[in-house]
């Protein structure tokens, strides 16, 4: 409900307001058209995740604990150092092999960085990172079920610290504010969620927390502006609105037949992961049979398509469900129906201390909290998730044992 909710308040913005900051017409502002799509998208997403919760109706389970074995601090600290080992030599690798990258920071030339690096980039160095997000979550959502003390407990926090850290140095080198935001993000839905299945949430937890959060997301969306050369107000806001309400003016313009992108229809906007992944290609050729364009030209594609609808074309995101409406038009809702069950299944994982819902909700939440972003909930990262998600069980299926509904031990 709170992505519904900046859709309207960015759907109420005066006209006068965004035309300021974004050279464009304001084509959202209440708009009939654009509302009722959004609201039957928000429905279909309530009524998928209702139905799968009435499939898997929750259970409620006792506190879970973990029993040591010969060192419960090892349990989690492996994977933990394992995914920090590789993060840090794969920045190191980037740095060697790109010495320029500390140059083009320092000197906030943050665009000229993205474009430098752009290959190793995107394949190279998000990977680690993403991993070690996974496992981040993981040994915070654990470790209280452990009841470590002493010095154990401080050698595990100093060392989540650290890989905190870790990927924080990742996110700046590659400018990458969606790794941040992710982890970030992350951590502070994995705290609301253990209050909330402990019955600890109340209004002011709410309210503080919303402050919390929404501070500490543009905080982190300025500085990275200010990284990448943009250090006036005026820029700022424009930043700010070009990555939030900005794809709302988008969607209307879809919505209303006066934007669409030149591959729409060829299934691209669903899912990026199935459509351009390099590995997942040369298992299953879904991008050469069905001939689909290339990452480069699909990216490439959509800023002169925007322009050509008398927007600004520098901006492209169209939000989750403008991807979703360039495909599907009207029926995308059916299509977020299907969003919808997926989240009820991974939240009733979560509720059941599984650790695919573990590492999956956050990313599944972060995506609905990001819904003005993109659909990205069928894209490369949560892929990896996945990935990080069934290695972390499997992990857990060799060391531990169920103790009772709810419960875990590691094997004596």
């Amino acid at each position: 409900m709170i992505s519904y909710a900046f859709f309207l308040f960015a759907c109420m913005i005066p006209p006068s307001v965004y035309c300021r900051y974004i050279n464009e017409p304001d084509l959202m502002f209440l708009d009939p058209a654009t509302i009722l799509f959004y609201t039957l998208c928000v429905v279909a997403f309530l009524t998928g995740a209702c139905f799968a919760g009435w499939l898997m109706p929750p259970i409620r389970l006792r506190r879970l604990s973990l029993k040591a074995k010969a060192s419960s601090t090892a349990f989690l600290l492996m994977p933990l150092i394992l995914g920090l080992a590789v993060t840090i030599v794969s920045d190191l690798k980037l740095v060697r092999s790109s010495p320029s990258i500390l140059l083009f920071l320092f000197a906030q030339q943050g665009q000229d960085l993205k474009s430098a690096v752009a290959y190793q980039v995107d394949q190279n160095v998000t990977l680690p990172p993403l991993t070690l997000i996974g496992i981040i979550w993981w040994v915070y959502w654990r470790y209280p079920d452990i009841g470590l003390r002493g010095w154990r407990k401080r050698l595990l926090l100093f060392a989540l610290s650290v890989a905190v850290i870790a990927v924080i140095a990742s996110s700046i080198i590659t400018l990458s504010r969606s790794l941040l935001m992710l982890l970030v993000c992350g951590i502070a839905i994995l705290y609301v969620t253990r209050k909330t299945l402990r019955g600890q949430v109340g209004f002011n937890f709410i309210f503080k927390g919303s402050i919390a959060i929404v501070s500490c997301i543009s905080l982190l969306f300025f500085s990275f502006s200010f990284l990448r050369g943009t250090d006036s107000l005026n820029g700022q806001i424009y930043q700010l609105f070009g990555y939030t309400v900005a794809s709302y003016n988008r969607l209307a313009a879809m919505v209303n037949g006066s934007l669409r992108f030149p591959f729409a229809g060829k299934g691209i906007y669903l899912s990026g992961f199935l459509a351009f992944n390099k590995t997942f290609n040369r298992l299953i050729p879904v991008n050469s049979v069905m001939n689909l364009p290339s990452p480069i030209d699909a990216f490439d594609s959509p800023f002169g398509a925007i322009t050509r609808a008398g927007l600004d074309g520098t901006l492209v995101w169209p939000g989750a469900f403008g991807d979703i409406f360039s495909e599907l038009g009207w029926f995308s809702c059916l299509f977020v129906l299907g969003y919808g069950m997926l989240y009820g299944v991974v939240w009733n994982l979560i509720r059941r201390g599984k650790a695919l819902g573990i590492v999956l909700y956050p990313c599944f939440a972060f995506c609905v909290l990001f819904w003005f972003g993109g659909n990205i909930l069928l894209g490369s990262d949560p892929a990896v998730l996945l990935v990080v998600a069934v290695l972390l069980t499997g992990y857990e299926m060799i060391l531990v044992r169920p103790l009772g509904m709810g419960m875990l031990a590691t094997l004596d």
